[in-house]
């Protein structure tokens, strides 16, 4: 066979008629003996049924395609692809499915040094079906030619033919070694999708799921040591160390051979080591061909330089997706030539899809060895640019998303597309604030953190909004801008006040008051005393709660704020009712009724005749009563709110044939 210094393995000869060359083909010679050169299966092989059934099916002689099937297994670096080709096309060849035998080569399609060209596998599959090496034709046309004849021969006289091309790179580099044949199968491994292989029916590879993954690692140990049953005794550090290596079955071999490799060592101890993220990758080395790394490597260095940046760069993004929009930041790059780089990274799985569409997301591993790249590739200078627009964007985006959301409220409408964003990049978002404290850029994050915890109080995610207002208080210090720390500290006590934490509220907000106060913030100082009131009387402190709307009433009179100045009006009316202050009641009712009569404001003066009414249903009567309900259900029918209209319908059946009764 001709020689070359490319390491090819799994390459079976068997005497074949011999030719010539291509264009003096002697077919009449004795039939040709199968070749059979399938390297072993993977005897530690777990899992992946689903995957298995569809490439079985692809393989079967029965499934009846006029056209050659091509079943493409595409994943990353290290997730199980050629175990997986490996132990289905062992399965079809024990059913008999391919009597014209098995041709196998791994293409080396990732390594630099070992990459096998096209012109070398074809020279190597003429060896494997028989052509000895002085028959070779002397041009790559004229021994692809031959090769397509003894395929072609090997069908008619034995029948279809297994042929695996593993580990292959592109398409250019199996395209032309496809047989002509439909009776014929092929299987390719590739890191690539290789969505413009002929034929080609893709199987996308993801890692074991958490039960598979445990079993790897169980059954591998039992293997090496039939006695061995420490997965056994230790199902949670097993669960805890299949975490660690993100389920890839690469990870997972590695780690299994270190423990089979020491009997002393526990799954927790090696779980332990694992658990320091700087270090975890030199871990998942087993000698000197197991290297999750080394594997990752390979796949890294096909990446242009454009790609490997983007591969970096998406690193800093401190949640578990990026948005193309995000991509575009971190790199720079308008958000077109942005999806384009995303999209050749998941072509060779380097990063994967997120949810919703237009997210990606690392698998953990690969994320760390990003990281650990940028930090050898990357000056501190070009990585902070990178955060600041990053930090930018997710600023811009929420601020742009929660005013999206206010508008359309005031609509009394829904916009889906903003709340849909701000829920997908809550995570995101909240990290982010994270990634700005520990690049020191406060000012920044402030405006971010404003919206994100008005997010996350509308979406009642309570623990994770009181964080993000504490951080907001922490960066407005950091900035020294009193303006700020006075806003801060408000909308933390909001926070808490939605929260219903109102012996928590009350301090906060005194700390905004003050602040507001020193800065000569009038319409801060009106807003805060206005939602102390409401807290004071929230827990039933009325005269504290009379005294707080008493003192922000003239100062919204003055700024001539009419909505705030009648809400304040009304809510004096509802605390001069509770303390039993009738006359006061109807007073501050009447002129919150005027003003919202002025504003237009049906909802308001729905709401303050629906108060006057159950203040003349204690007083007046009943006929009083009626008369406030049902113009408060005739407002709420204006202001459409139909189930507010609803509560005072009842009410007034309620009243029953009291109406000529009182005055």
């Amino acid at each position: 066979m001709n020689q070359s210094p490319n390491d090819l393995s799994g390459n079976a000869t068997g005497p074949v008629v011999p030719a010539g060359h291509a264009g003096q083909l002697h077919l009449a010679a004795p039939a040709p003996t199968a070749p059979a050169g399938l390297p072993p299966a993977i005897p530690e092989f777990t899992g992946r049924d689903e995957a298995l059934s569809r490439v079985t099916a692809a393989l079967h002689p029965g499934s009846g395609s006029s056209t050659l099937v091509v079943s493409t297994l595409a994943g990353t670096a290290g997730v199980g692809k050629t175990a997986l080709a490996l132990h289905a096309a062992h399965h079809a060849v024990a059913a008999g499915w391919f009597p014209g035998g098995v041709l196998f080569i791994n293409l080396q399609g990732y390594d630099e040094y070992r990459y096998v060209r096209t012109d070398i596998a074809v020279s190597v599959f003429l060896s494997a079906l028989g052509v000895p090496d002085e028959s070779f034709p002397s041009t790559f046309e004229g021994r692809l030619a031959l090769y397509r004849a003894k395929l072609a021969e090997l069908a008619d006289r034995r029948g279809a033919a297994l042929i695996v091309f593993d580990n292959a790179s592109s398409t250019e580099q199996i395209r032309a070694l496809l047989p002509g044949s439909p009776l014929h199968r092929v299987v390719v491994t590739s890191r690539h999708t290789l969505g413009d292989l002929p034929g080609s029916r893709i199987v996308d590879l993801g890692v074991l799921e958490p039960p598979e993954a445990a079993a790897l690692i169980a059954r591998t140990l039992r293997m090496r040591r039939p006695d061995d049953r420490r997965a056994e005794a230790e199902p949670e550090a097993v669960q805890d160390l299949t975490d660690l290596c993100g389920h890839l079955p690469l990870a997972l071999v590695v780690v299994a051979s270190i423990l089979a490799g020491d009997p002393e060592q526990s799954v927790g101890e090696l779980t332990a080591a694992l658990r320091d993220r700087a270090t975890r990758l030199e871990e998942l080395t087993y000698g000197d061909r197991r290297s999750v790394t080394a594997a990752f490597a390979l796949s890294y260095a096909r990446l242009t330089p454009d790609e490997a940046r983007t591969f970096r760069y998406l690193s800093l993004n401190p949640g578990q997706q990026v948005s193309v929009e995000a991509a575009a930041a971190l790199t720079g790059r308008p958000v077109p030539a942005a999806r384009k780089l995303l999209r050749a990274l998941r072509d060779v799985h380097m990063i994967e899809h997120g949810r919703p569409r237009g997210w990606v997301r690392f698998h953990d591993l690969l994320r760390l060895f990003a990281e650990r790249r940028r930090e050898e590739e990357d000056d501190a200078a070009s990585v902070q640019a990178a955060v600041d627009r990053l930090l930018a964007h997710y600023r811009d985006a929420a601020g742009d998303a929660t005013e999206r959301i206010v508008t359309a409220a005031r609509l009394r409408k829904r916009d889906d597309t903003a709340e849909d964003w701000l829920d997908t990049e809550r995570l995101n978002l909240r990290s982010a604030l994270h990634l700005a404290e520990r690049h020191g850029r406060p000012a920044m994050a402030l405006p971010l953190a404003h919206n994100v915890s008005w997010f996350l109080r509308r979406q009642q995610d309570w623990h994770a909004g009181l964080e993000v207002c504490d951080m907001a208080v922490y960066f407005a210090g950091s900035v020294a801008d009193g303006a700020q720390q006075a806003l801060a500290l408000y909308n933390k006590g909001d926070f808490l006040k939605h929260k219903q934490d109102f012996h928590e509220a009350l301090p906060v907000f005194a700390e905004a008051l003050d602040l507001y106060r020193g800065l000569g913030d009038r319409i801060g100082e009106a807003r805060t005393l206005h939602s102390m009131g409401t807290v004071a009387r929230r827990i039933g402190r009325y005269a504290e709660a009379e005294g707080r709307y008493a003192a922000a009433l003239p100062l919204f009179r003055a700024l001539e704020d009419h909505a705030a100045t009648g809400h304040t009006l009304f809510n004096l009316g509802h605390t001069a009712r509770n303390q039993g202050h009738r006359e006061a009641a109807q007073g501050h009712y009447r002129s919150a009724l005027d003003i919202y009569h002025r504003l237009g404001n049906s909802a308001g003066r729905a709401r303050t005749l629906e108060h006057l009414g159950h203040l003349a249903a204690a007083t007046d009567g009943p006929a009083a009563a009626r008369r406030h309900w049902e113009q408060a259900r005739s407002a709420y029918e204006e202001a459409d709110l139909p189930q507010n209209a609803q509560e005072v319908a009842e009410l007034l059946d309620g009243l029953g044939g009291q109406a000529g009764l009182g005055g």
